[in-house]
């Protein structure tokens, strides 16, 4: 019983505990990258990832407690990229999603552990100054089917 209790309190404070920015998932990374990277000059690439959490969207009947869909336009790159966050991105802290892109394309900006995205923008290049892309990342509140909307649009150069 008694290390029960101890178990306890050790859960108990590490749960209280403040946690670490950790570094978003490789793989997610790669994909992302990826996508990125397959967009040439002059095109305009993107992907909607939105989540809606403790209700289905507007435009389903349908009762839930989380939902998620991903947009891709039918660009392959981009496919892959919602087949991953369809997988394992979060319905809940989508935010959390958001912080890892950024992170990922633009790899000396690292996010506090601690901090909760509940609207947000960034605008930055990725790649060299003679190949890459332009990105812009937005997260916010999707007015028409509800939820959140993660949308990342890369525009080659």
């Amino acid at each position: 019983m008694k290390i029960l209790g101890g178990l306890s309190f050790l859960v108990l404070v590490l749960l209280g505990a403040p946690t670490a920015y950790a570094s978003p998932e490789p793989d997610f990374c790669k994909v992302l990258r990826a996508f990125v990277d397959s967009v040439q000059p002059d095109q305009t690439r993107e992907f909607i990832f939105r989540t809606s959490w403790g209700s289905n969207f507007k435009d389903t009947a349908e009762l839930a407690l989380a939902a998620k869909r991903c947009t891709h336009n039918g660009y392959g790159p981009a496919a892959k990229v919602c087949a991953y966050l369809m997988e394992y991105g979060s319905t809940e802290f989508t935010g959390a999603d958001v912080k890892d892109a950024v992170s990922c394309l633009s790899r000396k900006t690292k996010f506090d552990g601690d901090l909760n995205l509940n609207e947000a923008f960034f605008s930055f290049s990725y790649g060299s100054d003679n190949r890459g892309a332009l990105i812009d990342v937005s997260f916010k509140p999707d007015a028409t089917v509800g939820g959140m909307a993660f949308r990342l649009v890369a525009v080659g150069y």
